[in-house]
């Protein structure tokens, strides 16, 4: 179990990444784009690695129908004191966009409860939309900022 992350699945049943890649993916239509689960999971992943920033722990849930995914991934980057995860969901039915939380401790339910320090992406599955500038672009953008709160939130606690 780790200990700055949380994710309650369905049934609280939760899965690797080697079965996330097993979900199926719907057809893409004229206006909606499903991106498969394990494509954005292993884009992030990819993106964090450009950073120097390897992942610890990694674990996903999926809605009995596949179409909703919830994951955490806890960063191997540390400071003193403290580790930083990642929270994700991700739908294939519209029924929510792609949307990343990270910070100091997050927490992914498959009841939508979704909670970090900060949340660097909410995008819709449009035909225009890229996976690759969205992880990229936004992923690491608010690192400084999320290093400052830990210290903050730390000399606090010392009080």
């Amino acid at each position: 179990m780790s200990e700055t992350s949380t994710l309650i699945g369905y049934a609280g049943r939760t899965i690797g990444r080697e079965e996330l890649a097993l979900v199926p993916t719907p057809a893409a239509t004229e206006t909606h784009r499903p991106v498969p689960h394990h494509e954005i999971v292993q884009a992030l992943i990819e993106t964090l690695g450009f950073r120097h920033i390897g992942v610890v722990h990694d674990e996903y849930a999926v809605s009995p129908d596949g179409m909703k995914a919830f994951g955490v991934l806890d960063l191997a980057t540390e400071m003193e004191g403290c580790r930083f995860s990642i929270g994700l969901r991700n739908s294939h039915d519209k029924s929510m966009r792609l949307a990343m939380t990270c910070g100091y401790r997050v927490f992914v339910c498959s009841n939508m409860a979704f909670a970090g320090d900060f949340t660097p992406v909410l995008a819709k599955h449009s035909k225009s939309f890229s996976l690759i500038d969205c992880t990229f672009s936004r992923s690491g953008s608010n690192a400084a900022k999320l290093r400052t709160y830990a210290k903050a939130s730390r000399s606090l606690a010392e009080k």
